[in-house]
């Protein structure tokens, strides 16, 4: 049987949560719409144009949340990784399948992006380390990870240490 002491105390507590408005109790307090159109215009030029190719795959309208663009640099090099799973797209089977989701790596020449890397996985990481850039790429197996360096032109596998 449960005491008088800890049952009021949590009647109050779930009272007082009651009168809050919905977007404090859900996402820590975050209230903004993780859809935002800004996600996707404050895409570069050139991988904004790729990435609106999907609306007819997708059935239209496409959006993203905020972790869709990642970004890295390293001494003279940018990348900008994009993750599908944070990609709003109504038919999710063209973005994503029993392997992962898609994931695009590109990277800054000359004031242009061009693609370097597509993968499906579970998930893909940009490393820095030692002005060294790297992707990691998860499986879909937890264990299985594949762990690449940038070469100065493509993304190569690496065997070594990155410490």
């Amino acid at each position: 049987m449960l005491s008088r002491t800890w049952v009021f105390p949590a009647i109050a507590f779930a009272l007082s949560l009651a009168g809050l408005p919905q977007a404090v109790r859900a996402h820590g307090g975050v209230g903004q719409d993780p859809w935002n159109p800004a996600h996707l215009s404050n895409l570069p030029s050139d991988i904004r144009g790729h990435v609106k190719k999907w609306e007819a795959a997708c059935g239209a309208p496409i959006a993203a949340a905020q972790q869709f663009a990642l970004y890295l640099t390293i001494p003279g090099t940018q990348f900008v990784a994009l993750h599908f799973d944070d990609f709003q797209c109504r038919n999710k089977i063209a973005v994503c399948n029993a392997s992962g989701c898609l994931h695009e790596v590109y990277v800054a020449n000359h004031g242009r992006y061009r693609k370097v890397l597509t993968v499906r996985a579970r998930d893909v990481r940009l490393i820095s380390e030692r002005n060294a850039a790297f992707v990691e790429i998860q499986d879909g197996s937890r264990e299985g990870r594949t762990l690449l360096r940038w070469s100065g032109s493509r993304f190569l596998n690496w065997a070594g240490t990155r410490n």
